[in-house]
């Protein structure tokens, strides 16, 4: 697997662990209570290898004078032989959002990373707030084995699904409709369908289509990395209802319920 950075936008950089240590909260308030971030991803840490889930590569990011934050965890669980459990965190103390967890996917041969469900966990800065995050990955956590195989059986009806060069250009420009892409990258989507620079997404199937997708917004989507990652979420929703063993499977059951 190559290495990789999330997306960074308006100032925001890779940092090591050890950076992210020496990143202080504020004092908190009456009200407010912010969390460190290396806490929240120490407790997402802690809680995965409890319940037996080896960490890969772990890639961190901050913005906004390091009080916005986001990372992202490769689990060695696999989803397909090609394709990983990936994990994402994100804080702020800057009370622009709560505390988040989120689960995708990371495919190797072409480096993605696609958050395809919804975030499990979102809790307050509120006094008691650190302990409902760790409760939240508690249950999230343990319903990863769950969302394992429903990823696997989304991805496998997407490798089943031809698809024909009008119906990929039809869910091209639904992408552009909904404003899921922009115009800079309609033209590098349609691109890396009809000329893919990875051979295994030659076929002309709907898995091979959701990559090209993800592999253009990995290196050109303009947004904060959480945005990013809640555009492939979004974009999962064009890709289904699909057909996998004669049952269609809808969108919200490959996803997680929000704890």
């Amino acid at each position: 697997m190559t290495g990789s950075t999330l997306i960074n936008h308006r100032g925001g950089r890779d940092v090591t662990l050890d950076e992210l240590t020496t990143i202080n909260a504020p004092p908190p308030t009456a009200t407010w209570f912010p969390v460190p971030h290396v806490e929240v991803f120490r407790a997402a840490r802690q809680t995965l290898m409890a319940a037996g889930y080896a960490i890969g590569r772990q890639r961190f990011s901050v913005s906004h004078e390091g009080h916005r934050f986001f990372g992202a965890l490769d689990l060695e669980s696999r989803i397909l032989d090609d394709v990983s459990l990936a994990v994402g965190i994100r804080n702020s103390t800057d009370k622009s959002f709560p505390i988040g967890f989120c689960c995708g996917q990371r495919v190797f041969v072409c480096d993605n990373l696609a958050f395809t469900s919804e975030i499990v966990v979102a809790k307050k800065h509120t006094r008691f707030g650190q302990e409902r995050y760790q409760e939240g990955i508690a249950c999230a956590v343990h319903q990863l084995a769950q969302y394992q195989q429903a990823q696997a059986d989304w991805i496998g009806g997407l490798q089943a699904r031809r698809l024909s060069r009008e119906e990929a250009d039809s869910l091209i420009l639904r992408s552009y409709e909904e404003d899921l892409i922009g115009a800079r990258a309609l033209p590098q989507v349609l691109k890396e369908w009809r000329q893919p620079q990875f051979d295994e997404f030659r076929e002309t199937n709907a898995w091979s289509l959701w990559n090209a997708f993800t592999t253009v917004l990995g290196r050109t989507k303009q947004a904060r990395p959480a945005d990013a990652a809640l555009t492939t979420i979004k974009l999962q929703r064009l890709f289904t209802p699909e057909v996998i063993d004669g049952e269609v499977v809808q969108a919200g059951e490959t996803q997680f319920t929000a704890v």
